[in-house]
């Protein structure tokens, strides 16, 4: 069995370890590390890798922010899922506004099984792409028509956001658009692409839009 490595952030040791154990009640994950602060995080991917890291939005004073670990995280581990925790509202609009280099937000007051479907879903979408990428990246069937049909830069965030696991319900939510409106956007993206399945999404190469 192919376990996924976990490694968590958070200041607070009972916490920190008590999440640790309903992470690995799940046997598809292992916890790789836990660190009380950004420098021991970093100490440990440069010795061993991670597939998934959780990090606690409230970070101690003389400690990096958010902002700074999750660009750091998406700058030097690239196919990371990174995921938040926090426990108030703020919290939730700070992750929020870092996607769609965050692939997930969680309560700390939310049951343990609600964390860990959670992580489950935000897994599979990690896996998905994965699997997408291993295949060779999607080659375009008309370069010379994609020219002509740009695609806009509201069509390209509609696609970073579906890329990192979002459906249309969620990005519509994050947005503050109607559903229809990211939909219509989503069918447009994917005509100019000559995308003919939404799983082909996750084989783009998005720098290259």
């Amino acid at each position: 069995m192919t376990h996924t490595r976990i490694i968590i952030l958070d200041d607070h040791p009972l916490f920190l370890f008590g999440l640790k154990r309903i992470i690995e009640s799940e046997t598809s994950f292992v916890v790789s590390d836990c660190c009380l602060n950004s420098r021991e995080l970093f100490f440990s991917l440069s010795l061993v890798s991670a597939d998934m890291a959780i990090i606690d939005c409230s970070r101690p004073e003389n400690d990096a922010n958010l902002v700074s670990v999750i660009n750091r995280l998406n700058a030097e581990h690239k196919h990371m899922s990174l995921v938040t925790l926090g426990d108030c509202p703020s919290h939730k609009i700070l992750s929020n506004s870092l996607a769609p280099k965050v692939q997930g937000y969680f309560c700390k007051t939310q049951e343990s099984d609600h964390i860990l479907a959670g992580l489950q879903h935000v897994n599979r979408v990690a896996l998905l792409r994965k699997e997408s990428e291993s295949a060779s990246m999607l080659t375009l069937s008309n370069p010379e028509s994609l020219m002509c049909q740009r695609l806009t830069a509201k069509e390209i965030t509609v696609l970073e956001y579906l890329h990192a696991g979002l459906n249309v319900s969620q990005i519509a939510l994050r947005l503050n658009r109607s559903v229809k409106t990211i939909s219509t956007q989503k069918r447009a993206a994917m005509r100019k692409l000559g995308l003919q399945q939404e799983h082909d999404i996750f084989r783009l190469d998005l720098n290259k839009l």
